[in-house]
């Protein structure tokens, strides 16, 4: 299992992070950030990528929640004055689009997450 667990350049990861990489308990228990935009219907999902930039202290994670946010207030705010046709349309992509991102970033967030917690 170590050889599908590399940083994204290739370079090998240290022993203490394949160690924690190599135990699902732990891949399972950080990965909780990918739920908000599930459960939350698409209204929150800016708070997963908060606390992913919070514990990796990575700029991606940061700008991602933001967008996020930006969208969320959007279609909470101007949409259902302006358009009450699309919100359902608008709500259902906030909650896939930002949970298929999530689940695609959350390999290199393990990692990240990984290699920093020592």
């Amino acid at each position: 299992m170590t050889a599908e667990w590399t940083r994204p350049d290739g370079t090998p990861l240290p022993p203490h992070a394949l160690r924690r990489l190599e135990r699902r308990a732990w891949r399972w228990k950080t990965s909780w950030w990918i739920l908000p935009p599930l459960l939350t219907l698409g209204v929150l999902p800016w708070v997963g990528y908060l606390w992913a930039g919070i514990k990796t202290a990575r700029a991606k994670y940061y700008w991602s929640g933001g967008i996020w946010l930006a969208i969320s207030l959007t279609w909470g705010l101007i949409l259902p004055s302006a358009a009450p046709g699309a919100i359902p349309v608008v709500a259902m992509s906030c909650i896939s689009l930002a949970t298929i991102q999530a689940v695609v970033m959350n390999r290199h967030y393990l990692i990240e997450r990984a290699i920093l917690d020592l």
